[in-house]
C-alpha cells in the first residue's frame, strides 16, 4: 500500500494554539515538555510519540487525525460516532458558514418559512 501523505508535523497545532490565545510556553507547561519542542511540532523538525499525540489531542479537545491535517473537522471521534446527528449537525454547520452574508439570511428566512409552516400542520 502506498502512503498518499507523507506526514512529518502538526498541520493543525499553531493553529489551535492560536485560536485559544495559548503561546507555546504556556503550553510546554501544560503539558510538562519544553517551548522548543513545541516550536519543532510545529515546524514539523520534530515529530511527537504517540502518547503525546493523545495528550495533545485530549488538551486541545480534537481528534489526532485533526492535527494530523487529515481532516478538516476537529470534533473527536467519540464525539462523532456517538451521535450520528452531530455528524449531520456538523456539516451543516460548516456548509452555513461557508455561505456568504447575504446568503446566510435568504437561508435563515427559508428556515423560518419551513419552522413556520410546520407548526401549522
Amino acid at each position: 500500500m502506498k502512503d498518499l501523505k507523507v506526514i512529518n508535523k502538526l498541520d493543525n497545532l499553531k493553529k489551535l494554539r492560536e485560536e485559544r490565545n495559548i503561546t507555546q510556553v504556556k503550553l510546554s507547561v501544560d503539558l510538562g515538555i519544553s517551548q522548543e519542542l513545541i516550536s519543532r511540532y510545529e515546524l514539523g523538525t520534530s515529530f511527537p510519540q504517540p502518547n503525546m499525540l493523545i495528550k495533545l489531542s485530549e488538551y486541545f479537545n480534537c481528534s489526532v487525525d485533526y492535527l494530523l491535517g487529515l481532516t478538516d473537522i476537529s470534533t473527536p471521534i467519540k464525539y462523532l460516532v456517538s451521535n450520528s446527528d452531530t455528524i449531520k449537525s456538523t456539516e451543516l454547520y460548516r456548509k452555513y458558514n461557508s455561505l456568504s452574508t447575504s446568503d446566510k439570511k435568504y437561508f435563515d428566512r427559508f428556515l423560518s418559512f419551513l419552522l413556520d409552516n410546520s407548526k401549522k400542520e
